[in-house]
């Protein structure tokens, strides 16, 4: 039986070429362990080379070697298989649309049969010394075994979208105890994914890295469709169970390229109505899909009332409280690691969950995602005499975080295992207290953000549903900060600092049982104050990926002009 199996997302077919978001993900008898992006070391947002630092840093964290492992799972099909599957999208797409993307196809047919003729069936790969044959998952199938095979859930709809993988850009898939069947894929070029990252770029923010700024802008558009002529852009087809849009086939013949629809629509109505559109579209069709998928699963006999989602689109908050709002719908969960940082876990999972003997998922089931490595005090002690900082060591470090908050200090927060994906959970957090309703502004600007992007809320579990409506402690994607709430009327004074523009917030619920620093923080901050909340945002220098060891901590606090640098039990005050 495979016992200890390494998941690699990276480019194995050219490893001096990238691809999105390399990363390594250990699961040992089903258990999702150390799972870290190799972006975290090499200081490169969204990394696309060979992950060699994150294959060392795992075994590392793990104390094993490269002899220790049994399989090597990819998250990718062969080469042959792909490329027909774009090929056939490319049909698909003109079909649909009359879009005919002929130099691609051309592409695509060639390389279909070159790698049929030139192509192993069985790819193999040396790793520190050990050679492997590569265990394939497909893309969207490793995305949804994350997303399943993690939730709390026995059976549920599977839902998987983003801007392309594999040849398409979705896949639905009933969950049923550790088995994931497929009841039907979405073909590439059409997706809405690539709809809003045309917006993204048409605005002048960076493709496939800058989407969440359209979701915080859109709150202050207009998003009337008619009004900008947009309400024909896409469309979720229910007879066909795919998304049509001949605008967004059309913009896969230049990806880099302005929209045709979007772009020429600025001069006359800004960006902020232009983000409003695009959210309204994307949440308009996407429900469709999933109600869609709710029927199709129906009529296979399965009546599901939970629903788990995971692909780089599902990193849209105020989409999955959509998906939640569902009639149908009892309760989502949302793989933390949503984008392609995180398909080496689900990779991985995949293939553990294909051999017979397993018969129950319960090892895979994660109550938090702290996956990454953590350091000692002593690691952290020598980076601070390294740095020449001055600080002191407290025993009861929370009550003093507590105290510094209360006093309006912005403080850069580093302990125990850094976060798996892209949110930071109070480990690798910049923390302030919610009450100033002009901190969007002057922090933002002190970080070097822009400055609509909207702040998170941390808040205790015991309080969750005091400030956000409809909210239940069984709703885990909160504690993942997956989702949007509408914020509580009575409460919403209490915390500017965390409110859109839209009374909504996306919170991280935070349970003693899975952090309990970061729940004393908050505990001890709600004596002094009043209020369980308190302000969380990533702790990266502009640009960079979350910062992962002590040296990277001390960097973010000395560039980010932060007030105070809380790491492990020391604390430092920047005079």
């Amino acid at each position: 039986m495979k016992k200890n199996i390494l998941g690699i997302q990276a480019n194995f077919l050219n490893p001096d070429g990238v691809t999105n978001e390399s990363s390594v993900s250990f699961v040992k008898d089903g258990e999702l362990r150390t799972c870290i992006a190799e972006e975290r070391l090499s200081h490169k947002k969204l990394e696309g080379k060979f992950p060699a630092l994150a294959i060392n840093e795992v075994l590392e964290r793990e104390n094993i070697t490269i002899d220790d492992i049994d399989t090597i799972a990819v998250p990718f099909l062969h080469p042959t298989k792909t490329n027909a599957n774009y090929l056939k999208s490319a049909a698909t797409a003109y079909a649909d649309t009359g879009v005919l993307l002929s130099e691609k196809a051309k592409g695509f047919g060639w390389n279909t049969v070159y790698n049929y003729l030139k192509t192993p069936k069985d790819l193999l790969h040396t790793i520190n010394g050990k050679q492997f044959k590569l265990a394939f998952c497909d893309h969207h199938t490793a995305h949804a075994a994350g997303g399943y095979y993690c939730s709390p859930f026995d059976k549920a709809l599977v839902i998987t979208l983003d801007g392309g993988g594999d040849g398409l850009d979705g896949s639905a898939f009933i969950g049923d105890g550790t088995s994931l069947i497929k009841l039907f894929e979405i073909p590439h070029f059409q997706s809405p994914g690539t709809m809003y990252s045309a917006i993204t770029s048409d605005l002048g923010f960076k493709r496939h890295r800058h989407e969440g700024k359209i979701t915080g802008l859109a709150a202050y558009g207009n998003s009337d469709l008619k009004r900008l002529g947009l309400e024909d852009l896409m469309n979720y087809d229910t007879s066909k169970h795919r998304f049509v849009s001949k605008g967004v086939a059309e913009q896969h013949k230049d990806l880099n390229g302005k929209s045709s629809f979007f772009y020429p629509l600025l001069e006359k109505f800004g960006r902020e109505d232009l983000a409003a559109a695009a959210q309204k579209i994307l949440e308009i069709e996407v429900v469709k899909y999933v109600k869609d998928s709710l029927s199709v699963a129906k009529k296979k006999g399965y009546t599901l009332d939970k629903v788990c989602l995971s692909g780089g689109v599902f990193a849209n908050v105020k989409l999955n409280q959509r998906i939640y709002e569902i009639d149908d719908v009892d309760n989502i969960f949302v793989y933390p690691a949503m984008g392609d940082d995180g398909l080496s876990g689900g990779a991985a999972l995949y293939v553990y969950y294909q051999q017979e003997e397993v018969k129950d998922k319960s090892t895979s089931e994660i109550d938090n995602i702290y996956k990454g490595g953590d350091f000692t005090d002593e690691q952290i002690k020598n980076a601070l005499d390294d740095a020449q900082l001055t600080y002191q060591r407290y025993d009861n470090i929370e009550l003093e975080i507590a105290k510094l908050l209360n006093d309006s200090k912005v403080i850069g927060r580093f302990n125990g295992k850094m976060e798996y994906g892209p949110r930071s959970l109070g480990n690798r957090s910049i923390i302030a207290a919610p009450f100033d309703p002009t901190i969007n502004d002057w922090l933002n600007k002190r970080l070097n953000r822009t400055e609509f992007m909207p702040f998170a809320p941390s808040i205790n579990i015991e309080y969750g549903k005091d400030y956000f409506v409809g909210y239940k402690e069984n709703h885990i994607a909160a504690d993942f900060m997956t989702i949007t709430y509408d914020v509580v009327k009575e409460m919403k004074d209490k915390i500017p600092a965390v409110v859109h523009v839209d009374n909504t917030a996306r919170p991280q619920i935070v349970r003693k049982s899975t952090n309990p620093s970061y729940h004393a923080i908050i505990e001890e901050f709600n004596k002094l104050s009043g209020v369980p909340v308190v302000l969380n945002t990533s702790f990266n220098i502009h640009e960079q990926p979350i910062v992962y060891t002590p040296q990277d901590a001390i960097a973010g606090f000395l560039e980010g002009k932060l007030d105070v640098l809380a790491i492990g039990n020391y604390l430092c005050i920047n005079n």
